[in-house]
């Protein structure tokens, strides 16, 4: 007897591919189950098959094909047209990037929905990726669920129909996914932009002083001194509060407007945070930077960051 009908048009081979597993599996632990082809128009029908002994077939092996036949397509579904519903959104909603900039958005999309759920991208490391199995298990279970409610009432299920009118909240997070890489693309291209620029202005200026420390004071201020730990004489740096800190001015650019203003031949970094700032310093003055692995004017500001708020009385 047919008991499932599965129908495909646009991921034909990957449907058949994780359906055929799911067969041979029950096959494997002794239910006779078969798949079979018929086409209908642009479709084709996988349709699932129990074999009757002569005994019956027990209701529970209704129930088993019918739960791997809905985790498989939960799998196509969350793998394989999440990513080209992904990918033909970026390229139907966002034709003026050329292709390489295209599969760049789409690969962020895709590091994007792993990120979902607080994890990180494929490459990160072992805590991240935790929170990202937990992010996709997630989002395979709210489809297989979906898939499973369709099937108790509904022998017949067309992919794509069943995708686009049954998953809306699925596809709608795809698509906000995919706008999000979009603008994640944007500031980093305009990010680097910026860094060309910098560099532009580091590049035709010539050096005015040998060595500069960039050291961080109480408060979250930055602070250039020389090789003799003098301070250095610049407009954008001295003079302010740690309250400015607070403030919506971007501080990192102050930090930046003072180096090229110096324009120093060597950069040392006695940051121990700020990881952002510092790694901008070493784009922009590329080959110049170096990172102090520790020295009197780290401990000192380590001391000062261990400090009690009462206790701190040098602000300069």
């Amino acid at each position: 007897m047919e008991l499932i009908a599965i129908g495909v048009q646009d991921h034909t081979d990957a449907v058949r591919d994780r359906l055929a597993c799911k067969v041979r599996m029950l096959c494997d632990k002794g239910i006779e189950v078969d798949m079979t082809e018929r086409s209908a128009g642009p479709l084709t029908f996988l349709c699932f098959h129990l074999h009757d002994t002569g005994r019956g077939i027990p209701a529970g092996q209704r129930d088993l094909v019918r739960y791997h036949v809905a985790s498989a397509l939960a799998d196509a579904i969350v793998c394989d047209v999440a990513k080209e519903f992904v990918a033909r959104t970026v390229r139907e909603r966002y034709p003026y990037f050329d292709g390489a900039e295209q599969e760049k958005i789409i690969a962020c999309a895709a590091a994007a929905l792993a990120r979902q759920g607080g994890g990180g991208d494929g490459c990160a490391g072992g805590a991240d990726r935790d929170e990202t199995s937990r992010a996709f298990t997630r989002r395979r279970s709210d489809v297989l669920f979906k898939v499973l409610d369709y099937l108790d009432t509904s022998s017949c299920l067309v992919l794509d129909g069943f995708v686009r009118f049954r998953l809306k909240g699925f596809v709608e997070e795809l698509r906000e996914a995919a706008d999000a890489a979009v603008d994640d693309y944007m500031i980093e291209r305009e990010y680097n932009e910026f860094i060309r620029l910098l560099k532009y202005f580091v590049d035709i200026q010539e050096p005015k002083i040998d060595e500069v420390h960039v050291v961080v004071r109480p408060g979250g201020l930055f602070r250039l001194l020389d090789s003799a730990g003098k301070v250095v004489d610049n407009d954008y740096l001295e003079g302010l509060t740690p309250e400015f800190v607070e403030t919506d001015v971007d501080y990192e650019d102050l930090l930046m407007s003072a180096l090229i203003s110096v324009s120093p031949r060597r950069i040392v970094l006695h940051l121990g945070r700020g990881e952002g700032a510092a790694e901008t310093v070493r784009r922009v003055f590329e080959g110049r930077v170096s990172v102090c692995p520790g020295c009197h004017l780290c401990e000192a500001q380590h001391t000062k960051a261990r400090l009690p708020a009462t206790g701190r009385t040098d602000q300069n």
